[in-house]
């Protein structure tokens, strides 16, 4: 039969390849030589020759295999001891004595230093006043204003005594307060029946009136212009030094 060959015998596919010959199959596929075979990587399940089981059946009826762990899986219910809390009676009125006789409860011995809370650390210390002369201290201000007269003229703008010692100075107006006065006016600042407007306005005030002292600590006038001086130049620096250096801890800046 002419024409239809391709019935009988399948047609031959032609090879394709570089440099080798691979030959397809009657579907067209891609095949290999026989003798070409790859051999497996490991062997498989199927390859291992069981000739028993393994003498029981799992899962079993508590539905774990054998292996799993039999303990159980929540802590049993420990006894704790003493009652829980809402078995106890609120109402209960207690004794009248809390110790018997003769016997009281000693309080523990309170402590007298104050804690880190009560220091005012976040109040700034004032500098003192230097007067700099090409980078060196040339002189050191007191921090107490001292005035030098023959006479001391000083009297409080408020009782009109002449001050005892040290007293403040208001350089605005020139009036003087001695040290009663200042210390008066400053407790019936803090009272609580002032006002926040009137507090204000005499804290102000004191504000203004600085510390100041008469020269007869260092030297006498004894009426005229001349001095006598009771110290040497050197202690009165020394001591200067020193208050500056007190009065610091004393004026914080707020």
């Amino acid at each position: 039969m002419e024409g239809f060959e391709y019935v009988v015998n399948p047609p031959l596919w032609p090879t394709i390849g570089f440099l080798k010959k691979i030959r397809r199959d009657s579907e067209g596929n891609f095949v290999r030589d026989s003798y070409v075979k790859t051999p497996p990587p490991a062997a498989g399940p199927a390859d291992y020759d069981v000739p028993s089981t393994i003498g029981f059946k799992y899962p079993s009826k508590a539905g774990f295999s054998a292996l799993a762990n039999k303990m159980p899986r929540l802590p049993a219910n420990r006894e704790l001891g003493y009652p829980p809390v809402g078995t106890y009676a609120t109402d209960f009125p207690g004794t009248q004595y809390s110790f018997t006789f003769k016997k009281a409860t000693v309080k523990d011995q309170k402590w007298m230093t104050p804690g880190p809370s009560t220091y005012t650390r976040h109040l700034k210390y004032p500098d003192s006043h230097v007067e700099m002369a090409f980078g060196y201290h040339r002189i050191i201000w007191p921090s107490v204003a001292v005035f030098c007269s023959p006479v001391n003229l000083a009297r409080c703008s408020v009782c009109g005594e002449k001050p005892v010692g040290d007293y403040f100075h208001n350089f605005g107006n020139d009036q003087d307060m001695c040290r009663p006065c200042m210390q008066a006016a400053v407790t019936v600042m803090k009272k609580c029946s002032v006002q926040v407007t009137e507090r204000f306005s005499r804290q102000q005030k004191i504000k203004q009136f600085v510390p100041a002292r008469n020269c007869a600590f260092f030297h006498l006038h004894d009426g005229t212009n001349a001095t006598i001086e009771r110290e040497t130049r050197k202690v009165l620096r020394q001591k200067i030094r020193v208050e500056n250096y007190l009065y610091r801890f004393n004026a914080k800046v707020e």
